[in-house]
């Protein structure tokens, strides 16, 4: 039974670091010119709230890369334990 778990989870491992490979590559084609017709998304309507300050409605996609990077480098860190 543990070792189907250990397969279960390495296989989830495995489809998440693709995921993540996916995300990386759609990020890193999002900062490039399309070559191709793509729809756009939807811009976010801000949300109001009158507890907040200005919060921006979307975050940068500077703020996404650097969690991109953070999420690879706790992979790597776990493989090579």
């Amino acid at each position: 039974m543990e070792q189907h778990q250990n397969e279960v989870r390495r296989a989830a491992a495995q489809a998440f670091a693709e995921s993540l490979d996916q995300l990386q590559k759609t990020l890193q084609a999002e900062g490039r010119p399309p070559t191709t017709a793509q729809p756009q998304p939807e811009k976010m309507a801000p949300v109001s709230n009158s507890n907040s300050k200005a919060a921006p409605t979307r975050p940068a996609l500077a703020d996404w890369e650097a969690a991109v990077a953070d999420i690879e480098q706790f992979i790597e860190a776990r493989r090579s334990s």
